[in-house]
């Protein structure tokens, strides 16, 4: 039992915590890339470009603008909640 308990130590725990470690700054990445709130400005702005240069209609725009601004304010309650 002693050995066991020496090699979970030495091998199993720290390849463990490492998983763990890079789950959590991948989950971190996505939440930023989906909820981050540079992230979905930077895309209305490209969106309103879009609509400038008639690369989308007004009704695509309105469509996208609306997604965009329910992840904006998901975005602040989630950071209300942070704090």
């Amino acid at each position: 039992m002693l050995v066991e308990s020496v090699l979970y130590q030495i091998l199993i725990a720290p390849t463990v915590k490492i998983c763990k470690d890079i789950v959590e700054k991948i989950r971190d990445m996505a939440e930023n890339e989906l909820y981050g709130e540079d992230k979905i400005k930077e895309e209305l702005v490209k969106l309103q470009m879009m609509l400038d240069m008639d690369e989308i209609t007004e009704e695509q725009y309105d469509k996208a603008e609306g997604i965009l601004m329910k992840r904006l304010e998901e975005s602040a309650k989630r950071k209300d909640g942070e704090e």
